[in-house]
């Protein structure tokens, strides 16, 4: 311990003798785990961090796949649920929970809130009691029941002030009496999306069976998903199969939460590391300068008994300080970061986040990182202090050449740098041009001046469909009354908003033995100004008007795609759908293709009823501002409430939101993946950049004796600067390779996150490796420059 104390104090003392390098060296060791701390702040909240519910591992959650319509992560129906239910020997216990939202009147006014409608079995599932209160009896989650409500600890305290007395007390949501039995602990949240108030589903709900819901079961203990995935797949075997496939996958709950993230969270920390590996190749190259400089000392302390494990330990022990320094800056820059981790922000995500912070955890990720790196960059320093020799280097007129083994490891040093840079600049060059491919592919439909919102009645709100019929027609008409309204329509649901609805009818034409091997076929209902209001366009034949009613004959509007797909060649006009079980709808027009879910896939078979003539429901608003009158549609927002409250005040009118702004936001995770590794990227091409012309540097003034030497035989300045500008074009021609074949693995692995190009896009690789060599070429003309004017007296006297 004394010795290390000594070797720590000596080693201090030799970096505030070099504050220069000492400083230089601080700054880019703080940059690099500073980065690395701040994303693994965010990976560790997302990825890492322990949901608050117990025994995370033995909770799954259950999604709906169909390899029909490649669709993986479906919500299911409460069908589903009980089916599990029934057939769920693996399960311990199982639940269903149905987020959406309600309107609640306190103090004369009406506001919307989250409100998820859940079994009784939604705690014990879980883990999870109230905080105080009591969970749902049995008899309370059935039709009829007495409501009654349990409350979220926010809301709790955010809505009621954290008052005791809301034990007990009534809350009206939706027009109807709750009464309050219990409050959730502080932070609970399932999948992200933490809600205010939780209701028995069973309580108010026409059809359960129909009814989307989140299913969360717990495993018995010593059970897998595999083997539970095994038994729910026979399970479904015996079943009666679904038209189009469809099959309830299990995924462990964290899995499932983060699927959309995760790899691209594990690409940018590999980004970051990559970075810092930059980093720390140009502090040991600093290092390796300042060894050379301190060649005497260590060969008189060489020369004074000190061994080679004592010369070691002092060197790592000053870049073990080093990097410890850097990582105490790295902390304060990683702070900075995390506030701006909201950036971040995907809509499956935000209770996650919320949690992003700089803690114990993360510090510990710091101190080991430090050390690490300590290591990693001070290895090359260390190692090649002992191996000086002693009498040359203590002689006068020694000569300062570098010899081979350092050449060696300074070229080294320029082919990593370079290999580090190029994957970086592939990858984000990649992610770069995917964000651009996605930014301009066309919806099919004009997104500018466009506002949608969402209304979503409560269960049992009309008592008859000429009742709904007749609330949304007033809606419509009350909206499309305000001043600066061009156009305003509903449907069941609008392009690109994750909603649609899928199903596999015959089609004239197009015989099949069973519907299950027909192609699927994406179906929405919209109001007949849908197609003006989102201006998409006809094709053929007309759209929906006032004639097309309850009573008269039911006509469909197909896509192109549609009419491309069933009848190629051919007039789709007065073609049927339909047949069998359900009834038969005549095709009176064909419009434009739209994409409706990802504007990364192509558009899908569409068939769009008339609301009048199909089901109804939850309803989604557009309506297409005056540019002259409103600069933004969300200004818009205040007047649609009103229009829709002035038709029934209980009703809440929510997810208000810019067309543009929802497609951005469907982007967002990969615009910023892009924007990050591209930023990563850029600071890699210049730590490279002064990477190499440190190197050369370095190299050029230990090779004066040698350059002189070669003048004063006749080299030409020219052949003094080509020789430097070409040898640092061979070391960064071999890094490139290198980078190269390490690239073309990486890039596999962001496979599904790329779009519109190829992981192996020719012009990629080849601009990337272009620009690194450039780089490198201009990195090494200043030292090249400097080689060429060295006066060979001058050179030959000095030594």
């Amino acid at each position: 311990m004394e010795t290390l104390l000594r070797d720590l104090k000596y080693g201090i003392r030799m970096l505030l003798r070099s504050p220069g390098v000492t400083a230089v060296a601080v700054v880019a060791l703080a940059l690099g785990i500073g980065v690395n701390t701040a994303i693994f702040s965010v990976v560790y909240a997302v990825l890492l961090r322990p949901l608050p519910v117990r025994d995370v591992d033995g909770l799954v959650t259950v999604a709906m796949v169909s390899r029909k319509i490649n669709v993986s992560d479906a919500q299911p129906e409460f069908t589903a649920y009980a089916r599990l239910k029934e057939s769920g020997r693996w399960f311990e216990s199982i639940a269903a929970a149905s987020p959406g939202t309600a309107a609640l009147s306190i103090g004369g006014t009406d506001e919307a809130v989250k409100l998820w409608r859940v079994t009784q079995s939604f705690l014990p599932a879980l883990g999870v009691g109230p905080a105080f209160g009591r969970n749902f009896l049995p008899e309370e989650d059935q039709p009829g029941a007495a409501r009654v409500a349990m409350l979220s600890h926010s809301f709790w305290q955010g809505r009621l002030n954290g008052d005791p007395r809301a034990l007990g007390s009534t809350l009206t949501v939706d027009g109807q009496p709750y009464s309050v039995v219990g409050v959730l602990p502080p932070g609970f949240h399932v999948d992200g999306r933490p809600a205010d108030i939780y209701a028995p589903v069973a309580r108010s709900l026409n059809s359960r069976e129909a009814l989307p819901v989140n299913i969360y079961a717990r495993l018995r203990p010593g059970v897998s998903v595999n083997q539970a995935q095994a038994e729910v797949d026979a399970h479904t075997k015996r079943q009666i199969p679904s038209p189009l496939g469809w099959e309830p996958r299990l995924w462990s709950l964290r899995d499932f939460e983060v699927r959309e993230v995760r790899l691209s969270l594990w690409l940018l920390l590999g980004a970051v590391g990559l970075v810092l590996l930059l980093a720390c190749a140009n502090t040991a190259t600093l290092l390796l300068a300042r060894a050379s400089a301190r060649r005497k000392e260590i060969a008189l302390r060489t020369a004074l008994g000190a061994g080679r494990p004592r010369l070691v330990r002092q060197v790592l022990t000053e870049s073990t300080v080093l990097a410890l320094l850097g990582g105490a800056c790295g902390v304060l820059v990683a702070m900075v970061c995390v506030e701006f981790v909201p950036l971040l922000a995907h809509e499956r995500l935000p209770g996650l986040l919320e949690q992003t912070r700089v803690d114990g955890v993360v510090l510990a990720f710091t101190l080991g990182l430090s050390l690490l790196t300590g290591l990693v960059f001070g290895a090359a320093p260390a190692l090649a202090a002992p191996r000086m020799d002693v009498y040359d280097t203590l002689k006068e007129g020694g000569r300062s050449g570098a010899g081979d083994g350092r050449r060696r490891g300074w070229n080294i040093l320029i082919v990593t740098e370079t290999a580090l840079a190029l994957v970086l600049a592939i990858g984000a060059s990649l992610l770069i041009r995917t964000f651009f491919y996605l930014r301009d592919v066309a919806p099919g439909f004009r997104v500018d001046s466009l506002l949608t919102a969402r209304i979503t009645p409560p269960p049992k709100k009309f008592t008859s469909r000429e009742q709904a019929l007749a609330y949304w027609e007033e809606v419509i008409a009350r909206v499309r009354e305000i001043p600066g309204v061009k156009a305003a329509t509903f449907a069941q649901s609008l392009p690109l908003t994750g909603d649609h609805n899928v199903m596999s009818w015959p089609v004239e034409g197009h015989r099949i033995t069973r519907p299950e091997d027909g192609p699927a076929q994406w179906s929405r209902v919209v109001e007949r100004e849908y197609f003006r209001t989102m201006q998409i366009p006809l094709l053929r034949g007309r759209l929906f008007s006032e004639r097309d009613d309850m009573s008269s004959p039911k006509v469909v509007i197909v896509n192109e795609a549609f009419a491309r797909h069933y009848w190629p060649g051919q007039n789709p006009i007065g073609k049927h759908i339909g047949g069998g079980e359900v009834p038969v709808f005549e095709v009176i027009g064909v419009v434009g293709d739209v994409r409706l879910e990802e504007s990364t896939k192509a558009a899908p078979l569409e068939v769009l009823f008339h609301f009048l003539q199909g089901p109804t429901g939850r309803i989604a608003l557009a309506l297409r501002a005056d540019p002259s009158v409103y600069r933004s549609p969300l200004l818009m927002e205040p007047a649609v409430r009103r229009a829709v409250m002035s038709v029934d005040s209980t009703q809440p009118v929510t997810q208000f939101a810019e067309m543009r702004q929802l497609i951005s936001d469907r982007i967002a995770p990969k615009r910023l993946s892009a924007q990050l590794i591209g930023a990563f990227a850029t600071l890699a091409l210049v730590l490279a950049a002064v990477g190499i012309y440190g190197v050369l540097s370095f190299s050029v003034a230990q090779r004066t004796h040698e350059i002189g030497v070669r003048v004063a035989l006749g080299a030409r300045r020219g052949q003094v600067l080509g020789m430097v500008v070409g040898e640092a074009a061979l070391l960064a021609a071999v890094g490139i390779g290198f980078g190269i074949a390490v690239a073309l693995g990486l890039t596999q692995v962001m496979k599904n996150l790329l779009f519109g190009v190829s992981e192996t896009e020719p012009w990629i690789f080849a601009g990337s490796a272009a620009a690194l060599l450039a780089i490198a070429v201009v990195a090494s003309f200043v030292p090249a420059h400097r080689a060429a004017r060295v006066d060979p007296l001058v050179a030959l006297r000095q030594e």
